[in-house]
């Protein structure tokens, strides 16, 4: 569960990332995760801003 939560939180280490070596469909999950949580940065980081320039 940590290692999904560094994985989803791209500005935040955890050190997770570097104590797992996932292989096959799991390499292929953590892709995914990574790049959910980038989306989920930008969606706050633009919301924050959407908020705050009113």
């Amino acid at each position: 569960m940590i290692y999904a939560l560094d994985l989803l939180l791209p500005i935040v280490d955890l050190g997770q990332q570097s104590a797992f070596n996932p292989a096959g469909a799991m390499q292929w999950l953590s892709y995914g995760l990574t790049a959910a949580g980038w989306v989920l940065a930008t969606t706050v980081v633009a919301r924050a801003a959407r908020v705050l320039g009113r």
